[in-house]
């Protein structure tokens, strides 16, 4: 019951988005509110977060955490997805190889990112110095987060993304099987050598970059600092694709667009495509969509195992 009293209106809300005609909603106007809505709440959990008692221990615990998690993330992904891309994906490996070129790093690719820490550090600055817990937060948050999914859901249908064509691209059902798995190995790995709970474990890598949704989730769920262990962990796992896809580029598209996560579907997707070439850009679409969907599935599912 409490697993579909947390999914069900989460998903909901994604799928109101997706079939509900909103003829305002325009596509410049779904990106703007996006991005308001994503920086308002990570602005409220940063709030939260500062305002927390131990505030300097229970951050170093987050941080050190989140640190061993994107090492263990890092190495079960890039060791799966070329493995997956060596043997499954020979065709379009050689394409890559012959398409890729020595891409510079440009860090404007980091600016949106960045705006985003900032919003989150300056609730936090905000609920340290006034050190007042606001107890009406958590449900501001989370009506927000269903705005935002709402939001999701529509952005989806205004891409003209199909379901039914995305779920049978084969390379991008093949990048994202074995990124949710070797994902969740790692949690599973991480959960035993850090000492947390399966459930936390599984939980906390479940974001598969999307470090906007899942701290926020998590935050939510009434762990303040699992959600900074999943907001620090999934902005390290973007800012790390952003700088690896090009080096990377030369081995196969599946570790690139897999490493990517739910990115792949917009952020990361320019990059990706400059440096493999416009046919990688169905893979990494349906692979970010399954990635994406799986979000707010997984992080409340497994968070919630055995409550």
């Amino acid at each position: 019951m409490t697993v579909l009293m947390t999914l069900g209106p989460l998903l909901l809300a994604m799928i109101l988005g997706y079939v509900f005609p909103v003829k305002a909603l325009t596509d410049a106007r779904v990106s703007r509110g996006l991005t308001w809505l994503t920086n308002i709440i990570l602005a409220f959990v940063g709030f939260g977060i500062g305002s927390l008692d131990q505030l300097e221990d229970k951050l170093s615990i987050a941080g050190y955490n989140a640190l061993w998690l994107f090492l263990l993330i890092t190495g079960f992904n890039m060791a799966t997805l070329y493995l997956s891309g060596h043997l499954l994906d020979k065709a379009h490996r050689d394409q890559s190889q012959s398409a890729s070129q020595s891409i510079p790093f440009n860090w404007q690719n980091l600016s949106g990112a960045l705006q985003t820490v900032g919003w989150a550090f300056a609730g936090g600055i905000a609920g340290y110095l006034l050190q007042q817990p606001l107890h009406f937060i958590d449900q501001v948050i989370i009506w927000l987060l269903y705005l935002l999914l709402f939001l999701v859901g529509r952005q989806l249908y205004l891409g003209n993304y199909r379901l039914r064509k995305l779920f049978l691209n084969p390379q991008g059902l093949i990048i994202a099987t074995v990124t949710i798995v070797s994902t969740l190995l790692a949690g599973l790995t991480g959960a035993w050598a850090l000492g947390l709970e399966v459930r936390e474990g599984l939980a906390v890598v479940s974001g598969f970059g999307w470090y906007s949704l899942t701290g926020i989730l998590l935050t939510g769920m009434g762990s303040p600092v699992l959600g900074t262990t999943a907001f620090l962990l999934d902005l390290g796992r973007e800012v790390a694709a952003l700088i690896l896809i090009p080096f990377l580029s030369r081995l196969s598209c599946h570790i690139n667009v897999g490493y990517s996560g739910a990115t792949a579907l917009d952020f990361t997707l320019p990059l990706l495509a400059k440096c493999h070439g416009a046919s990688v850009i169905p893979n990494a679409i349906a692979s970010g969509f399954i990635l994406s969907l799986a979000v707010p599935v997984l992080v409340p599912l497994l968070y919630t195992l055995g409550q």
